[in-house]
């Protein structure tokens, strides 16, 4: 499905859960694959204070791997840190393959962003690491430029990505467009309609059209230039300038833009926010200063509002009514004196811890946001049943 618009930026309201501090620390990760080849990363993570070193937040948070540009510096996507951790986030920037010369390896920068997904989720298991319990296991990987071409590489050597967005991804060599058609999970591509560096007939074109799934989507941004997906950086600005300049549209306006259907997207495919997925189709279709193509017959479904049992297959629930306006109810079969019910927001957090009142559980909307909760049923610390609540 494909349609073109030339209209104003909208606003669609996004319920922001909540605006984390950002915390910064550096870590090197070891593939031993590749004969333990060093992986220098800057992390960022949602925090208690802002600053270097800090203590994580509360909370589980999915990973972003981000793979810069072309002889482009990790410093150039502050963007990506601002707009995406405070909003519960963790941002795992390599620093590899960032030389001007010698040239870049993008098979080994593809691998190293599939590599550091899951070495970032073995710290969120590992009690001595400071990211121990803080790191949930959905994860994306995303990249611009030819970060983002090496993107779809990663996509091919870790079946754990959960899912993929780009920014002008750059064709590769190894061919991005090649390992596009290897790619079945959600993939969300950008471009930029007046990119001269990387054209999108040539580049974000191809590689959307050889994805072979019904999960994608393509967003060309009217105005958008190439080098505007990140801040201002020199190598990438002399490269644009050497080719017609940048995009009339400007930074700011480009940079808010993709932000915006960005963090909907990842809500939805990390988070398992429904609300979100529904914002993210609306904005599509609206199609304010895009042009879009996009295919989301076969996307991966949200997780069943019934209750799974965990460790007693022998009880079933259910709540109803869906989603919860003001009161709904848990029905619960083989009910257990002592057992606890506990909702959990889409950042981890628990905001709900009450016995479970019998085999009619009341559940009343009261201070919960719109969006998609985690519920369980618990006994003696025991999950014996979880599922998900949609909060309208």
């Amino acid at each position: 499905m494909q349609r073109s618009f030339a209209l104003a930026l909208i606003t669609w309201p996004i319920v922001l859960w909540a605006q984390f501090p950002v915390g910064q620390r550096n870590l090197t990760f070891n593939d031993p694959a590749r004969d333990g080849r060093a992986i220098p990363c800057e992390v960022y993570y949602p925090a208690l204070t802002e600053g270097s070193g800090t203590e994580a937040a509360e909370g589980s948070f999915p990973v972003l791997a981000f793979g810069h540009g072309f002889a482009m510096g990790v410093g150039a996507y502050a963007n990506i840190t601002e707009a995406f951790v405070p909003a519960g986030y963790i941002v795992v920037l390599p620093t590899t393959e960032g030389s001007l010369l010698p040239a870049p390896s993008h098979s080994n920068f593809g691998l190293d962003l599939a590599f550091v997904v899951g070495a970032m989720q073995a710290e969120g298991v590992d009690n001595a690491s400071p990211f121990f319990g803080h790191v949930a296991l959905t994860a994306a990987v995303m990249g611009h430029s030819m970060g983002g071409g090496a993107s779809f590489l990663a996509a091919v050597s870790n079946a754990d990505i959960t899912t993929l967005v780009t920014y002008a991804p750059a064709e590769t060599d190894p061919s991005a467009i090649a390992a596009a058609a290897q790619v079945d999970i959600p993939a969300l591509i950008f471009a930029g309609n007046q990119d001269c560096v990387t054209p999108p007939s040539t580049n974000q074109i191809p590689i959307y059209e050889a994805l072979p799934g019904n999960c994608k989507s393509y967003v060309e941004i009217t105005g958008g230039g190439h080098c505007n997906f990140a801040n201002s950086n020199f190598n990438c600005s002399f490269g644009e300038f050497t080719c017609g300049g940048g995009g009339s549209l400007g930074r700011e306006g480009q940079q808010a833009l993709v932000e915006q259907y960005t963090l909907l997207w990842l809500d939805r495919y990390l988070k398992d926010d429904a609300v979100a997925g529904d914002a993210f189709a609306a904005l599509v279709q609206a199609g304010s200063g895009i042009t879009a193509q996009w295919e989301l017959s076969d996307c991966p479904p949200l997780a069943s509002t019934s209750l799974v049992p965990v460790s007693a297959p022998d009880r079933q629930g259910h709540i109803a009514p869906i989603p919860l306006q003001d009161r709904s109810e848990l029905r619960f079969e083989g009910f257990v004196s002592g057992a606890r019910f506990q909702l959990i927001d889409p950042v981890g957090r628990v905001v709900r811890d009450e016995a479970l009142r019998g085999s009619v559980h009341p559940i009343e909307r009261g201070a919960l946001r719109s969006g998609t909760y985690v519920w369980r049923v618990s006994l003696d610390g025991t999950a014996i049943g979880r599922g998900r609540l949609l909060v309208e």
